[in-house]
């Protein structure tokens, strides 16, 4: 079993930190402007969010969210604690993709160009996880 007990809590807290930096007055921006749509399967458990950064919308499954609308640029497929572990800084996206750690359809150039930009709410989601009593999920990864 993974880190996460059920899909609620993919969308709690990967979600979130997703709606965090869309939000984020500095970050924000920057991210819309990469403009692309990803799709992110994850497994154990089965979860996906769809991030649509030109506009800055995210989608939690089939029904949280608001819905995004335009086309898919990528999807990535990875385990939920490969996405996790992304997020607390201990995943390196282009070696993770070479080891088939993290799979990918559609235009890689999408990803890549945000990833960079992600690097500085590694510290942000860590202190969600904190804030909801869950210092647990980072304790186990440090």
């Amino acid at each position: 079993m993974g880190v996460f007990k059920d899909e609620d809590e993919v969308y709690r807290y990967l979600g979130k930190i997703f709606q965090v930096s869309l939000a984020d007055p500095e970050l924000g921006p920057k991210l819309r402007k990469v403009g692309s749509v990803l799709k992110l399967n994850q497994s154990d458990p089965e979860s996906t969010i769809v991030i649509d950064f030109g506009e800055g919308v995210v989608q939690l499954g089939r029904d949280g969210g608001a819905p995004v609308t335009r086309p898919i640029d990528a999807e990535l497929e990875m385990l939920a604690d490969t996405a996790h572990r992304f997020w607390l800084g201990k995943v390196n996206v282009a070696l993770a993709m070479a080891r088939g750690q993290i799979k990918t359809k559609g235009k890689v150039s999408a990803v890549m160009k945000v990833v960079p930009i992600t690097k500085p709410l590694f510290g942000t989601y860590e202190n969600i996880l904190r804030e909801a009593g869950r210092a647990d999920l980072v304790d186990a990864v440090n």
